[in-house]
């Protein structure tokens, strides 16, 4: 049995879905990136694009960040996959807000105000 290959569907250069791909090469994702100010050269391996995020968003939590959008962007896609709603990068945006305030109530007392102040400046 063969699989017809899978095609990153909310690039608009229908390039084959992959984990780099989806969550930080295709178009789609690197504007949802963007809008929470971080952008990255396209031929780097995962290992140092999470290096320079980590470097560019130079706080205690950014794995919470990068989980949270990766988590918002692959919602988008099966939003559009699964339901049919387009995808959108304000959409993107705002779940990410929405998601990512939820990480206050399980952060440490000592990170809250920096997690809060980061949050707003996203506003």
């Amino acid at each position: 049995m063969t699989l017809d290959p899978y095609v990153c569907e909310l690039c608009i250069l229908q390039k084959e879905e992959t984990l780099k791909r989806l969550f930080l090469r295709c178009s789609f994702a690197r504007a949802c990136w963007q809008t929470i100010g971080i952008s990255f050269p396209n031929a780097l391996s995962l290992k140092r694009m999470v290096s320079i995020l980590r470097r560019t968003l130079q706080v205690p939590f950014y794995m919470e960040i990068i989980i949270t959008m990766s988590w918002c962007i692959w919602k988008q896609r099966n939003n559009w996959l699964f339901n049919g709603q387009d995808p959108s990068v304000q959409s993107c945006k705002e779940d990410f807000k929405e998601d990512f305030a939820l990480v206050i109530l399980r952060a440490k007392s000592k990170y809250l105000p920096h997690i809060q102040q980061w949050l707003e400046t996203l506003l």
